[in-house]
């Protein structure tokens, strides 16, 4: 369906208002203030102490017992090399991380260790020293000091020295990078810069992003290392500052300035990289803050407080808590300005408490710190009169970051216990509510840290982000997960902390699909517009994630995303969870949420919702204002309306994709001196990658929209559980009266839904496309294509932003466009590739409109305008006959066009049969196509070009036509030529079904010319357009000597080859049909797969059969025959090639296996001789001698043996549980093939085989019986087997000091039939039973004669009790028969 381009812009418009809103409301996500309810006047607050502000994901309002908040991604052992190292530790040793490099580090003495702790590769070690390492840092190293290839500084101290070592890796710098893509480490052997201590011993060390690197002195001190270039005037290359004293310190004794310290040591420092401050964490609990001034590169203290004011503090805040829970503090941490304005650092206590602290006035944020007050307490899970017992205590060690909290807690010497605390799950809510969850780690944790994570190109490159950063619901998209790495003594381990959408991913795959309670309530607790986004997040991933999670999410996102609703159906209050959480965002609604009735109650929300200054905060349910509601109501519309969670999640993921390009400005102004003096020039502010990854994502997003646009009528389907469905309207008076005002109303959503997705589309459709066009500007130099823009053009684009470029920029596109055009306008060529490069990625902005002035193009005109449909129709006529008379000269593609756009499709086939006729009158085209298209005939050449592009704008209709049924009926109909949309054509009103019927008259009409060219041209456009289908279709003399003369053309041409069994097998001419196909399947060559030559012979034999029933002729038959014969042995070829395919090699002798395999056909001898005995494939020799016949019982039970031995040694050092299992399969599947063969399966020597491997692994004593029953075995049988077994007395059993393991396995089987008698047919089973008893008979005397060991007794008297069950089983039996 077209419209016009004023309806397109106000479609366009529409949508993005919707956008604007949608990402209005993404951007009002409450800053750290506003969660943890403190408000300007500065009074602190507490919280923690509620049952809402952690709660529990089991609980039944909630449901979501199942989700995964993390996931254990590995274990990795430490470095055998440095285990041996322990044994020679005297003095100390330390551990600890360097992620930013992807490093773990230990120090022994004097020497440290650096390694990976991803794979625990890459081992590089220091051993220099000769005074025990009291400490280590990595730091960046200040610019234009070092080479380039000294990446990072290695700082160490010890009692008497302070060393700088250059750490360098294998790979080039080349911007950021990640761990992995640094290479090999490499610490330069000798120190860069060594300074003596001063007899100062450094707890830790840390750096600065400018290079600044900070020490923390025992002496209670806080250090500076200051390095540079050369010698100064007044300083050295290196040398050591005291930022806690006077800045002359370096000149005062070393014993002067201890002897007048306090005796607290600094035992940690955190560095705000952000607002350029540093705090310093005392071992008696003190804390201080130094001022790195507003650049960085000053140093002043601003304050400290006591631990001693601070639990006063704390108390002061949180009456009703133990003063013990405020100390000690055992970590801090800094809250740069990207997480919060106002606070800025928080402390986490021994019990897990946060203290959080602010160093400015809320009133002055981007003061410089003067002060350090506590503002909040965040008490730990476990304080609430309901709470579980367990909670966080003697945690030693904690990281924060982004909101996450991770604890650990020593639960004894070696056990630690690892607690996650996250708001994730709530990103909108007020206050605080964060989810929490803990393991245990089985042993103690010596450092904690977070993998950095390599943002995407396009954050960097955009505009300033807003401060602070949104939640991580809203970035999941374009952010890998968090990663965290735990050292302890046994290695590192390393888990993910998952994001909204790993948790939906891993409900998905833990319950097999969104039809679940789970998934359910996850829409429930992230809300239905955040649910649905979170799903596309999954739906339209390019990543190689399985395609059955993109399915299940599109189900999910479809099952769950509500429906559109008038506002009178909303209900009031239908869910606790709601009532307790709100909704996930101010201004998007659940059920349950209350809706204000009238816009003119409409109101802004408060900041500070929960503005108390008590020491408890009680949280209370978050309602809607009338504006907010308004929000999420279509712009432009009647506010009854209220979109569905589906509508809504689009749009939301729609302004996050877009989030850091929508509202901002495109070009920059750049000033560069030219020899004609300073000039400046416009340049895109977004680099092309940056531009495709947006163009990618948004693309994925429009197929997702295109394959799944019916998913409001598939909603519909869904609405009989919707709350309409929850009370039989005819029982209340007035029911009927209501039902049908319901149903109007929903309609009506329904309707204004379906209008909005539409606009939506449009958006989504245009902004790809004003993507795609800015994309190719900007690979064609954009200075340079911009600098031919006039000035107010220029002047336009530098006030664009991207949402006004696509929503009103039309004209901008074309002026660019054009400017494109014009730059390459001396190379016709080159013109041309542009052109259709335009054409293939904005069709939409770029086209050409080409006029006809004549006689018969006013007649066409008129025609257009004529809304009789007679005349319309004599007037059409009338221009084809005058075109007709002129064809020979006229502009065909053009008048085609012009006949496409008002619907006349039979005039387009009778004019360019017409015009081919009058170009090429005397047949020269057609001789020239018989004559086999000789190149020297150049007359002919040039006439059957002519008729080609006559023909073409058939073929162009066609493809129209083909792409309107197959596409939705109201997406915009894509233009294939250059130039303005056409203006409501009757070719764009065309439904999918009109679209095929005018496409089969048109065909009609064509296939009862004569003009053999022209079938010849249409056979060919077919197949070009794999529509080969209809080719075989046709009934005509043209089809079969158009597809002989293809296929002696081309030989090769494995299209044409299956055309012609398809058409051989439509004319019933089996036979043909079927040698075909064996030919193809015998073809050599990798064009053809094996699975393809398998599929061929298939084929064949199913056509064969057809041909024989038709003829029965005795050749017929032998050739049915060499092909099942075929067909059987090319499934073990095909099994073989799949073997040698997962030995996963890249060795010639494989790869080349792999060819030949794939390349032909092969018998079973060459099979078993070249393949299957060389790579040791038993399997597929058990397969080869089945087929072949062959029987040598000496070589089955050696196959046997070898698969059986293959299965353990794959699955050797898992559990013995996972190793009986996949034998067991095994087993199972190979036995399932040959149990009608007793030769190739030897079911005495497979039992006795597995039993000595059971025995001898000590494995369950019951799995080789039950997998024998699996496959059909009977119990009966296995039984004669087993004791068979017994009496053959194999001294194996004795060999390896199991005598009665056969016979426990008889009795574990016999148990098993008294269990379940049913196991036994009834015929059967009372004689069984006797033979049972016998049997038992002559175990005990066996038994007895063994001796009274304990175990023979213990054996015995099971035998006993199970020969009493067995009398009274044959009782049982005897009296009912």
């Amino acid at each position: 369906m077209a419209s016009t381009f004023a309806n397109i812009q106000e479609r366009l418009q529409s949508a993005a208002q919707s956008i604007d809103s949608h990402l209005q409301q993404d951007r009002s996500y409450p800053e750290l203030i506003e969660l943890l309810g403190l408000v300007a006047t500065g009074h602190a607050t507490t919280s923690g102490a509620s049952e809402l502000d952690y709660p529990s994901l089991a609980s039944p309002n909630i449901g979501l017992a199942q989700l995964p908040l993390i996931s254990n991604v590995k274990k990795v052992p430490l470095p055998n090399e440095l285990v041996e190292q322990f044994g020679h530790m005297q003095c100390n040793c330390m551990m600890g991380i360097f992620a930013e490099i992807g490093r773990a580090w230990l120090t022994i003495d004097s020497d440290i260790f650096v390694w990976s702790y991803e794979d625990g590769g890459d081992l590089a070690y220091f051993d220099g020293l000769n005074e025990t390492i009291l400490s280590v840092g990595l730091v960046k190293p200040k610019p234009n000091v070092f080479q380039r290839h000294i990446r990072y500084l290695l700082c160490l101290t010890t009692p008497v020295d302070i060393v700088l070592l250059g750490v360098s890796f294998s790979q080039p710098q080349q911007g950021s990078m990640d761990a992995h893509s640094l290479g090999e480490m490499h610490l330069l052997p000798e120190p860069l810069f060594s300074i003596p201590t001063d007899n100062i011993y450094m707890m830790q060390i840390v750096g600065t992003d400018n290079g600044r690197i900070l020490m923390a002195g025992k002496d209670g001190c806080l250090y500076e290392l200051v390095y540079q270039a050369e010698d100064g005037w007044f300083s050295r290359k290196c040398r050591k500052i005291n930022h806690s004293t006077s800045k002359l310190s370096f000149l005062v004794p070393s014993f002067l300035s201890f002897t007048f310290s306090e005796d607290d040591s600094i035992v940690q420092i955190a560095v705000d990289n952000t607002r350029h401050v540093v705090y310093t964490r005392s071992e008696k609990g003190s804390l201080q803050v130094y001022d790195l001034g507003s650049d960085g590169i000053s140093m002043s203290r601003v304050t400290a407080i006591s631990q001693q004011s601070i639990v006063h503090n704390a108390a002061l805040t949180a009456r009703t808590i133990e003063r013990s829970n405020f100390k000690p503090i055992v970590s801090i941490a800094a809250i740069p300005r990207t997480e919060s304005t106002n606070v800025h650092l928080v402390a986490i206590t021994q019990t897990g408490v946060r203290l959080y602290f602010t160093t400015t006035h809320f009133n002055k944020p981007l003061a410089r710190p003067s002060m350090l007050t506590l503002v909040h307490v965040r008490l730990p899970p476990g304080f609430t009169t309901t709470a579980a017992p367990q909670r966080p205590t003697h945690v030693h060690k904690a990281y924060h970051r982004k909101g996450t909290l991770l604890l650990c807690s020593s639960l004894n010497e070696d056990t630690d216990s690892v607690w996650c605390i996250s708001p994730d799950s709530f990103p909108f809510q007020r206050p605080l509510i964060e989810t929490q969850i803990n393991t245990t780690i089985e042993s103690h944790t010596w450092a904690l840290d977070e993998v950095p994570a390599i943002l995407p190109r396009l954050v960097q490159q955009g505009q300033p982000e807003q401060l602070p950063e949104p939640p991580a619901v809203v970035v999941q998209h374009m952010l890998p997960h968090r990663r965290f790495v735990l050292l302890s003594s046994q290695g590192s381990h390393l888990f993910n902390v998952l994001s909204p959408a790993e948790q939906l991913r891993q409900l998905l795959l833990e319950n097999g699909g969104p039809d679940n309670p789970d998934v359910e309530a996850f829409f429930k607790l992230h809300k239905e517009d955040h649910a649905c986004a979170t799903c596309l997040v999954l739906a339209c991933s390019k990543s190689a994630i399985d395609p059955q999670i993109r399915d299940w999410a599109t189900r999910a996102f479809i099952t769950f995303g509500g429906e559109p609703q008038h506002q009178s159906e909303m209900p009031v209050s239908s869910s606790t969870m709601t009532q307790q959480f709100g909704t996930s965002t101010p201004s998007v609604s659940g059920l349950g949420t209350s809706v204000l009735p009238t816009p003119a109650a409409a109101s802004t929300p408060a900041v500070g919702a929960f503005q108390q200054t008590t020491e408890a905060m009680t949280p209370q349910p978050h309602f809607q204002t009338q504006q907010q509601q308004s929000q999420m109501m279509a712009p432009g519309t009647i506010p009854e309306i209220i979109y569905s969670g589906r509508f809504r999640g689009l749009c939301l993921y729609f302004c996050r994709l877009l989030r850091p390009l929508w509202d901002q400005f495109l070009v920059k102004d750049v000033q560069f001196t030219t020899q004609a003096g300073p000039q400046n020039i416009l340049e895109s502010r977004f680099s092309g990658d940056a531009v495709s990854w947006f163009f990618t994502h948004l693309e994925s997003l429009k197929d997702f929209m295109e394959k799944n646009s019916q998913f409001t009528a598939l909603a519909e389907s869904l609405a009989g559980v919707g709350p309409f469905a929850m009370t039989r309207q005819d029982t209340i008076p007035g029911a009927r009266a209501s039902r049908q005002m319901l149903q109007k109303q929903r309609a009506e959503a329904e309707a204004a839904e379906k209008m909005a997705l539409i606009s939506l589309q449009y958006l989504v459709q245009y902004s790809c496309q004003v993507l795609a066009l800015w994309k190719v500007v900007s690979d064609h130099q954009f200075h340079i294509i911009t600098s031919q823009l006039d000035k107010n053009t220029q002047n336009q684009l530098r006030q664009m932003k991207f949402c006004d470029l696509v929503t009103s920029g039309k004209e901008l596109c074309s002026a660019l466009i054009t400017a494109l055009i014009n730059r390459y306008l001396g190379d016709n060529a080159t013109t041309d590739a542009i052109s259709s490069k335009l054409r293939e990625v904005c069709p939409l902005l770029y086209s050409t409109e080409d006029a006809i002035v004549s006689k018969a193009n006013e007649l066409l005109q008129t025609a257009k305008q004529t809304s009789n449909r007679f005349e319309k129709e004599e007037m059409l006529k009338k221009s084809l006959q005058l075109f007709s008379e002129v064809s020979h000269q006229l502009n065909l593609q053009a008048v085609c066009a012009e006949y496409q756009a008002v619907g006349f499709f039979e005039g387009i086939v009778e004019l360019s049969l017409t015009a081919a006729h009058r170009r090429d009158q005397q047949g020269l085209a057609l001789h020239y196509y018989r004559s086999g298209e000789p190149p020297e005939d150049t007359q002919g050449m040039q006439a059957f070009v002519i008729r080609l592009d006559c023909y073409k704008c058939v073929h162009e209709t066609l493809a129209h036509l083909v792409d309107v049924s197959q596409a939705y009926p109201q997406s915009p109909g894509v233009p294939r030529r250059p130039g303005p949309p056409t203006i409501s054509t009757e070719a764009s009103r065309l439904s999918a079904q009109e679209a095929t019927h005018h496409m089969d008259e048109m065909m009609r009409i064509g296939l009862k010319s004569n003009d053999e060219l022209f079938h010849v041209a249409l056979y060919d456009w077919l197949v070009n357009m794999r529509l080969t289908d209809k080719l075989l279709e046709i009934s005509s003399p043209y089809v079969e000597g158009y597809l002989k003369r293809a296929a002696a053309y081309q030989p090769d041409n494995l299209e044409m080859l299956d055309l012609m069994w398809k058409y051989y097998e439509k004319i019933r001419n089996f036979s043909a049909a079927a040698k075909i196909l064996a030919k193809l399947a015998d073809r050599h060559g990798t064009d053809v797969g094996l699975p393809q030559r398998i599929e061929y012979i298939s084929r064949a034999i199913m056509t064969a059969k057809s041909s024989t029933l038709r003829t029965s002729s005795a050749s017929d038959g032998e050739f049915l025959h060499e092909l099942e014969e075929k067909m059987e042995v090319a499934r073990i070829q095909l099994k073989i090639f799949e073997a040698i395919s997962n030995f996963h090699s890249s060795q010639p002798e494989i790869q080349n296996a792999l060819s030949q395999l794939n390349a032909e056909l092969m018998d079973i001898t060459r099979l078993y001789a070249e393949f299957a005995e060389p790579f040791q494939l038993w399997e597929s020799q058990l397969a080869i001698i089945h087929c072949a016949s062959h029987y040598d019982p000496a070589l089955v039970e050696s196959l046997w043996e070898n698969i059986i031995k293959q299965d353990l040694e794959d699955t050797f050092g898992k559990s013995a549980s996972t190793r009986i299992a996949s034998l067991s399969d095994k087993i199972i599947s190979l036995g399932r093939i040959y149990i009608t063969s007793d030769r190739y399966f030897p079911l005495d020597f497979l039992v006795k085989h597995l039993e000595k491997k059971t025995c001898q692994l000590d494995w369950d004593k019951s799995w080789v019986f039950r997998t024998f029953m699996k496959i059909g075995i009977q119990l009966t049988t296995l039984h004669h087997i087993y004791d068979s077994l017994f009496k053959a007395k194999d001294s194996f059993w004795h060999s390896v000091n199991k005598p009665l393991h056969v016979l426990d396995a008889i009795y574990l089987l016999l148990t098993l039939f008294t269990d379940n008698p049913s196991k036994v047919p009834a015929h059967e089973r009372r004689a069984f039973t006797s033979r049972c008893l016998d049997a038992i008979a002559s175990y005990n005397v066996e038994l007895e004669a063994m001796g009274l060991q304990a175990n023979v007794q213990t054996t015995l008297a099971k035998f006993k009790e199970l020969q009493a069950r067995l009398d009274r089983l044959h009782l049982h039996t005897a009296m009912r028969t």
